[in-house]
C-alpha cells in the first residue's frame, strides 16, 4: 500500500512524502530511521480529516472549539494528562471531523509533538492566534491556565461576532427590500410603461432610456439573466477572499457613515483582546502583535500593525506606533 505522511524534524521543519510499506507501523520505523517525528499518515486518497468519508458535510463550530477546549483545560485541573484527557474526549466526541482531529493530536503527542503543532496543521480550521496561545501554554508549563484563558477568549469571539451579525441585519434587510423594490419596478412596472411611452411618441430622457433598455434585457432572457447573476455572486465573493478584495471591502466600508463605525469598532475590540489574551498567557510582544494583526481581519488595520512591529523593534514605543493613525486608534487606547 501506498502511503502519505507528514513529519517533523529536529528543527521543526514538516516534511512531506510518499512511502510504499504493509501498515503504517513499517512507516513510523521508516521515518525513524530517518530521524523524522511523524505528524500525520494516511493511505493514499484518504482524506486528512476524513471529509470524504461520512464527514463530508460537518464542520468545526466555534462552540465546538469553546467545548473543546474547555473540556480539555478541566481534564488536565483535575489531573489527567493530555494523552488521558484527548482519550476521554475521543471517546465522547461525535463529530467524525473533531474525533479525527483529537486521534491526530493524540498520535502526534505519543510521538513526541507537541500539541500546538496538530493545531496548526489543520489551519483550515483553527486561528492562528488559537494555535499561538496553546503554543505560549505548553511552553510556560501552564496550559491549563493558558487554555482557560483560550475558552474566554473563544467565548468573546463568539459573542461579538453574533453581535455584529444582529447589528447588520437591519441595514441587510433594508437593502433586500430596496433592491427587491428595483427590481419588482424593471420586470413588471417600466415594461407596461415602455410601451405607453411608445404609443405616444415622445422622445425619453437619457436616463429614462436606459431604465427601459435594461428592463428589455432582463425579461427577454431568463436564462441569460440567471447566468450573469450567478457569475457574478460568484465574482464577489471570491473577490472578498483575496488580498485586493479585502482591501477594497474595507476601504468602501470606511466611507459609508453608518458601517464606519461599527467596522472600527469591531477591528479594536478584535485587536485589544486578541493582543490581551495573548499577553497573559505568556506570549511574547512582537509575536502577540503579530498574531494579533492576523486576528482583526481588515486590511487597513492590519497594515498599520505590522507597521508598528517594525517601529517596536527599533525601540520606538507600541503607543507612539499607534498614536501616528489617529483615524484608526483613538487618542484614549492609545494613551491606556
Amino acid at each position: 500500500m501506498k502511503f502519505i505522511y507528514e513529519a517533523s524534524d529536529e528543527n521543526g521543519v514538516i516534511v512531506t512524502g510518499e512511502f510504499e510499506a504493509n501498515g503504517k507501523a513499517e512507516v513510523v520505523r521508516h521515518l525513524e530511521g530517518r530521524k523524522l517525528i511523524p505528524v500525520n499518515i494516511r493511505e493514499f486518497g484518504e482524506s486528512k480529516v476524513g471529509l470524504l468519508s461520512a464527514s463530508f458535510f460537518e464542520r468545526v463550530t466555534a462552540l465546538d472549539r469553546i467545548m473543546m477546549v474547555r473540556n480539555l483545560s478541566a481534564a488536565i485541573k483535575a489531573g489527567l494528562s493530555i494523552i488521558e484527557a484527548l482519550d476521554i474526549m475521543i471517546a465522547d466526541t461525535q463529530k467524525k471531523v473533531l474525533k479525527s482531529i483529537l486521534i491526530s493530536a493524540k498520535s502526534n503527542l505519543e510521538n513526541g509533538q507537541p500539541l500546538w503543532r496538530t493545531f496548526e496543521s489543520y489551519g483550515n480550521l483553527f486561528p492562528i492566534v488559537f494555535v499561538g496561545m496553546v503554543k505560549a501554554g505548553e511552553s510556560s508549563g501552564e496550559l491549563d491556565k493558558t487554555l482557560d484563558e483560550l475558552s474566554d477568549h473563544l467565548a468573546r469571539e463568539h459573542t461579538l461576532a453574533g453581535r455584529v451579525k444582529s447589528a447588520m441585519m437591519y441595514p441587510l434587510m433594508l437593502l433586500g427590500a430596496a433592491f427587491g423594490v428595483v427590481i419588482l419596478l424593471l420586470i413588471f412596472v417600466l415594461p407596461r410603461l415602455s410601451r405607453t411611452f411608445q404609443a405616444s411618441d415622445v422622445e425619453l430622457p437619457f436616463i429614462t432610456t436606459l431604465l427601459i433598455n435594461i428592463s428589455a434585457a432582463i425579461t427577454s432572457n431568463w436564462i441569460l439573466d440567471g447566468a450573469i447573476i450567478f457569475f457574478f455572486l460568484w465574482s464577489f465573493f471570491y473577490f472578498r477572499k483575496t488580498p485586493r478584495g479585502r482591501r477594497f471591502i474595507n476601504w468602501t466600508l470606511f466611507r459609508v457613515p453608518i458601517a464606519k463605525e461599527l467596522v472600527k469598532k469591531v477591528a479594536l475590540i478584535r485587536f485589544t483582546r486578541t493582543l490581551s489574551s495573548l499577553l497573559r498567557s505568556g506570549t511574547p510582544m512582537l509575536e502577540a502583535l503579530n498574531l494579533s494583526s492576523d486576528s482583526v481581519s481588515n486590511e487597513m488595520y492590519k497594515k498599520v500593525i505590522v507597521e508598528s512591529i517594525q517601529k517596536v523593534k527599533s525601540g520606538v514605543p507600541l503607543s507612539s506606533s499607534l498614536e501616528a493613525y489617529p483615524s484608526l486608534f483613538p487618542r484614549f487606547l492609545v494613551g491606556l
